[in-house]
């Protein structure tokens, strides 16, 4: 998000303990969050109470875009298993700045354009890849994102994922999830200890994504 001057100066500054939520579905929050540290996930209840994941947010992404055309928050944002540190932009703010600088009414455009990518790219995945490739698709994309943002360590990232949370996201059940870790990891194409993951055979990954 390119933030000038003045939208530096209109910032708020927030944290959140892990598993708590930044905002909540029904919530009237009307800031844009950008997330400076820690990882976040965007969720909603289905109406028998199970969670469907929407994405997972990494620092340098951006949470709330959807306050820009409704007052009421449609999804949730939690935090995985750390804390999030975040900036938060004031919607009428950002307006006012929009009315001198018409540049930034293309970065709140981009905001609504990526949500809908990632949500299209979820679909994809959900209905035309198995199990296997819908793991390898969703490490491969963590890795890219953080590797982009100058957060990976060679072929090493930060990854506090849980299995449950994975389930969530891709449809799967955790017992199926743990299986295909479990798998990958003895096939040598990935490891997972402490917090970190390594992949250690980029190609095969990429081959079973």
């Amino acid at each position: 998000m390119g933030v000038g001057r003045e939208e530096r100066r209109l910032k708020a500054e927030g944290s959140v303990r892990p598993r708590q939520h930044i905002y909540k579905s029904g919530e009237a929050r009307g800031q844009i969050v950008v997330l400076r540290d820690g990882w976040a996930i965007r969720f909603v209840l289905t109406p028998d109470g199970r969670r469907q994941v929407l994405s997972i947010l990494l620092p340098g992404d951006i949470a709330g875009g959807e306050f820009l055309m409704r007052n009421e928050a449609r999804v949730s944002v939690q935090a995985l298993a750390t804390p999030v540190s975040y900036c938060a932009f004031d919607i009428a703010d950002l307006k006012e700045i929009a009315k001198r600088d018409p540049g930034l009414i293309w970065t709140f455009v981009g905001i609504e354009i990526a949500e809908h990518e990632a949500s299209e790219a979820l679909m994809v995945g959900l209905g035309r890849r198995n199990a296997e490739q819908r793991i390898a698709r969703l490490v491969l994309d963590i890795y890219e994102r953080l590797e982009r943002r100058g957060l990976a360590d060679g072929a090493t990232i930060p990854f506090v994922l849980r299995q449950k949370t994975i389930a969530d996201l891709l449809g799967l059940t955790q017992v199926h999830v743990s299986r295909v870790m479990t798998v990958m990891k003895e096939q040598g194409i990935m490891r997972l200890a402490r917090g970190s993951l390594t992949i250690l055979d980029m190609q095969a990954l990429r081959d079973v994504a």
